[in-house]
């Protein structure tokens, strides 16, 4: 087996000019360097450090929303079916459950009126043939099918559905095709459209929210609601799950605005799915915050789709009780250790795979493998993230096919632009393509995988430049003695929420072992005694630090590490303590 390159622990860059800036706002000297450390320009600085919902980002200034809200407010006023057709990640279910919440609590739709169509994951994204056929199934008229999330490159189907005499309004955030947007949609809603003004890096359940509170004062204007109807801010607790899950950018004043909203209103408990899953998960007992909704909650609900039926994610935030709510999230619970145990035998089986492939210089992974499609993103970021390069994993399919989805892993990679230089090269090799600059999917022929390897190698290289890629942790600096306490902990999640372009503080320093020992049901984690160049005594835990349980400790009492790190609290015996979570680890 090949030794994967060890990642470079570097030091991030820090904006004098910001860090200033920063600190005229009031934050202290770790704040302001934390910020100067992932921004390079003051401009909307307040507005990103202290996010507001006054502040976000008019939605007039969305194109095509205000068309979109008179098609809905019409269909409201109709007395046909409204099909909401979404995707079936966390994106897409949250999109779902805002447009229905909007329709039927907000907008008085008979609950009867609405018809959600979740696609499945084995069918494809987009609203696929099976979406369409599910659609023209239905024994009501339609008056409007509503997609979120999703549509932006389904014109094939939409055209059919037009033939049908079913009208299609598209929201979404996904790029838009070269041939544009869908012509046969009656409207379609993306900020990705050269025309729109609004913020690219929103998720597909923020735009439906912004065009549902358009359609808000559509029927205020045609007396339909009251001028002092509620507004829709209640439905900001899963559009801020949505968000999070979807990984787009935190760095974003609109995005971390609505996640610090929601999460404020998730944790008021008011919502018998938030209320069942404290139950679940009490966090230690602290308030639930982005990186909660991302690796506990999002990962239950796409589980979903990943082994079993996605609509249990959705009944499980619609659910009316606690009671309700318990049971499907016990379902979900059940699905994850599922999509846990796939996701260990395929990841063993990927990672062979990738170290016979894997050769220094090499900019890009394309590995196929057998097992469930819906993990082999998970798969994908595994494998990119030990080598530090772009990776895209492929299942095969019973049809002669290969499903594949791809991580950027990068920095400043598009993804999305790699699969279009591909397909420019190799005009009909992709069955489908779609996605983003950082995750993508697509589908293509089994006889086609090397080509594809190929051409993604090639795609890659082009955009990186001479020099291949490498495995890295960016760190925040090191920390002084008198900063390694719980308090420490405090002052950083001033600065929430954290995620994709504004990521959590990680810092680097140096530290004798006093104790190492292997602990987990995996036996691939590793809890070492710490002792710092100042003789401060401190707790770490390591995970994954091991490839599997066979493998020997590579670390030894009295040797001196070099180690990139996360604080966090432990919680034992009523006590709280300072416990640093090790990112990668290196001899001195």
């Amino acid at each position: 087996m090949k030794t994967p390159p060890q990642p470079k622990i570097l030091l991030r860059n820090t904006n004098s000019s910001v860090f200033e800036k920063a600190k005229s706002l009031g934050l202290t000297d770790l704040q302001a360097k934390l910020v100067a450390n992932r921004i390079n320009q003051t401009e909307d600085l307040e507005y990103i450090v202290f996010p507001k919902l006054k502040n976000l980002q008019n939605p007039n200034q969305l194109y095509g929303a205000k068309k979109a809200a008179g098609i809905i407010a019409d269909a409201i006023q109709s007395d046909g079916l409204i099909v909401l057709a979404t995707d079936y990640d966390t994106d897409g279910v949250t999109s779902a459950w805002v447009a229905r919440t909007a329709l039927i609590e907000h907008f008085d739709v008979p609950e009867s009126r609405i018809q959600q169509i979740i696609g499945e994951r084995k069918s494809g994204y987009g609203i696929t043939e099976e979406v369409v056929e599910r659609i023209l199934e239905l024994q009501q008229s339609v008056s409007l099918v509503i997609s979120a999330d999703q549509g932006s490159s389904d014109e094939a189907r939409i055209a059919r559905l037009k033939s049908h005499g079913i009208q299609v309004c598209v929201t979404d955030h996904h790029q838009i095709p070269l041939e544009g947007v869908p012509e046969s949609a009656v409207c379609t809603v993306n900020p990705q459209q050269p025309e729109c003004d609004y913020d690219k890096t929103v998720a597909g359940c923020f735009v439906i929210f912004l065009v549902m509170t358009q359609v808000r004062q559509e029927l205020i204007q045609r007396n339909v609601l009251s001028a002092n109807s509620p507004t829709l801010k209640n439905l900001l607790m899963n559009v801020a799950l949505g968000t999070v899950a979807d990984s787009v950018s935190l760095q974003s004043p609109n995005n971390r605005a609505v996640v610090l909203a929601g999460l404020q209103q998730i944790n008021q408990l008011n919502s018998p799915a938030w209320q069942a899953m404290r139950q679940l998960n009490n966090n230690n007992h602290q308030d639930f915050d982005a990186e909660f909704l991302g690796f506990q909650v999002a990962t239950r609900i796409n589980a979903a789709s990943r082994v079993s039926d996605v609509t249990t994610a959705y009944r499980f935030l619609t659910a009316k009780s606690l009671e309700e709510a318990q049971y499907y999230l016990q379902q979900l619970d059940t699905d994850n250790l599922n999509r846990r145990e796939q996701q260990n035998s395929m990841l063993l089986q990927a990672s062979e795979i990738a170290d016979n492939l894997y050769q220094p210089g090499r900019y890009s992974l394309a590995i196929k493998m057998q097992g469930n499609a819906g993990i082999q993103g998970i798969i994908a970021s595994r494998i990119g993230e030990k080598y530090g390069i772009p990776t895209v994993a492929m299942t095969e399919l019973e049809d002669g096919y290969l499903a594949g989805s791809g991580r950027g892993i990068v920095p400043n990679i598009d993804l999305r632009e790699a699969f279009q230089s591909i397909e420019n090269n190799r005009p009909g090799i992709f069955k489908s393509m779609g996605g983003h600059a950082g995750a993508a999917g697509c589908m293509i022929q089994q006889i086609d995988f090397e080509i594809f390897q190929e051409e993604f190698e090639a795609a890659i290289q082009k955009q990186i430049g001479e020099e291949p890629p490498y495995p890295f942790v960016e760190t925040d600096g090191e920390l002084q003695p008198w900063q390694l306490t719980p308090q420490l902990i405090d002052e950083i999640n001033a600065l929430q929420p954290f995620g994709r372009a504004w990521p959590s503080p990680c810092f680097a320093g140096k530290f004798a072992i006093d104790a190492v020992r292997v602990i987990g049901k995996t036996r691939t984690h590793l809890s070492f005694k710490l002792v710092s160049e100042h003789q401060q005594h401190i707790n770490a835990v390591y995970f994954n630090a091991l490839n599997d349980a066979s493998e020997e400790i590579p670390f030894a009492v009295g040797d001196q590490i070099k180690i990139a790190f996360q604080p966090s609290l432990n919680h034992f015996m009523n006590q709280t303590t300072l416990q640093l979570r090790i990112l990668t680890a290196q001899l001195m």
